[in-house]
């Protein structure tokens, strides 16, 4: 694919305020990579992916998938479409939301950004096992 957009960066977060007057101004709230959980399988309710990529002169299609350290997918974001900027300074914001993510053990996971069915980019996403305090004999 000729003039792909090319990847500037992933943020995940728990929330995504967009101005009604303005467009491009995105807010993201809670910004993290990774989460910890006192047992598993572990249930994320809510999950916002976020992306920024340089300009594209062509409609271009994405998807985010959550992969496990094997690079198995975990869940994957429905195909989205984009269409082409005409200002060559801008540049595209992309997101998409994932509902209960259901993580089964702790461990390195990581959230992929595909383009056009290619792999343009990714963001590690570290899920922990939160160790309980030993009880202290009275």
């Amino acid at each position: 694919m000729s003039n792909a957009p090319q990847l500037l960066g992933i943020l995940l977060c728990e929330r995504v305020l967009q101005d009604v007057l303005r467009r491009d101004a995105i807010s993201l709230i809670n910004i993290h990579n990774g989460i910890s959980s006192q047992s598993f399988p572990t249930l994320i309710p809510l999950l916002y992916a976020f992306a920024q990529l340089s300009a594209s002169s062509n409609q271009f299609k994405y998807q985010f998938k959550v992969l496990d350290a094997r690079g198995a997918v975990i869940t994957a974001s429905p195909v989205a479409q984009v269409d082409p900027l005409t200002n060559g300074e801008s540049t595209h914001k992309v997101m998409s939301a994932f509902t209960g993510l259901i993580f089964p053990s702790e461990g390195s996971y990581r959230v992929s950004l595909e383009v056009e069915d290619k792999e343009i980019g990714s963001l590690p996403f570290q899920v922990v096992k939160i160790q309980q305090p030993e009880a202290v004999p009275s």
